[in-house]
């Protein structure tokens, strides 16, 4: 993920208790529908109301991942879907770098993370843009309430908006981080057919908070097959022309 602008407002949300749900893993490089459904609803919304840069530009990739921090947050840091983990490519396996208090919340801040651990645990200093540390778009783990090591990865996905690409030095990383090439999975946004939504009695709503609230709805509703009701997600209020 290119884009590295600090992330636009803040969002408080008290994490919900809710069952524990396992994911179960796949052995091709498809994403299950429930796992694309869930990212594509975070795609879709951030197509309408991407986040603005400093020069007013659209960043599509950082509005995706607040999406699904927010339903980390709303479920206890305990989504199957963890995004931007940042991870220690000279460990072996890669390590993800993870809170301390919590070890299945991503660590907030890299730049002090490194400064505090980085030296003193390798004995050399760490080299900006050298693939030291790479952060995958999003982590798909199979037992949310474990951290994303190697053996809970069910998918490392890649999001791509327009003409980006995935190149080959960042498939390889992320394969090693995976342990397998086939658990490796590229999305583009145009996979999302966010134009054709189905979502007719979606409401009005803006706040990050409905947000996530919508979105761990629909994850719940599929996985319990539709036993749960079905949520109303929200989209963002239409800007006035004038």
């Amino acid at each position: 993920m290119a884009e590295q602008d600090k992330p636009q407002g803040s969002l408080k949300t008290t994490p919900v208790k809710l069952q524990t749900i396992k994911v179960v893993a796949i052995d091709n490089d498809q994403l299950d529908p429930q796992d694309k459904k869930v990212i594509c609803k975070a795609i879709c919304y951030c197509n309408t109301t991407p986040n603005k840069g400093n020069a007013g530009g659209n960043q599509y990739q950082s509005c995706v991942s607040e999406r699904l921090k927010e339903l980390d947050r709303f479920l206890g840091h305990q989504s199957p879907y963890k995004p931007e983990v940042n991870y220690d490519m000279h460990k072996n396996p890669p390590e993800p770098i993870m809170d301390k208090g919590i070890l299945t919340k991503a660590h907030d801040y890299l730049p002090g993370w490194i400064k505090k651990y980085w030296e003193k645990d390798k004995g050399y200093p760490y080299e900006a843009g050298e693939g030291m540390v790479r952060r995958p778009d999003v982590i798909i783990v199979k037992d949310p309430t474990k951290p994303p090591t190697q053996d809970n990865i069910k998918q490392v996905v890649e999001i791509k908006f327009g003409t980006d690409v995935f190149d080959r030095d960042t498939k390889e990383d992320y394969t090693r981080i995976a342990g397998s090439e086939h658990k490796v999975k590229k999305l583009d946004a145009d996979e999302c057919d966010c134009g054709n939504s189905k979502d007719g009695n979606a409401t009005e709503v803006s706040t990050a908070a409905a947000w996530a609230a919508a979105i761990a709805g629909t994850f719940l509703y599929f996985v319990s097959r539709g036993k749960t009701p079905r949520p109303r997600f929200p989209l963002p209020k239409p800007t006035p022309a004038w």
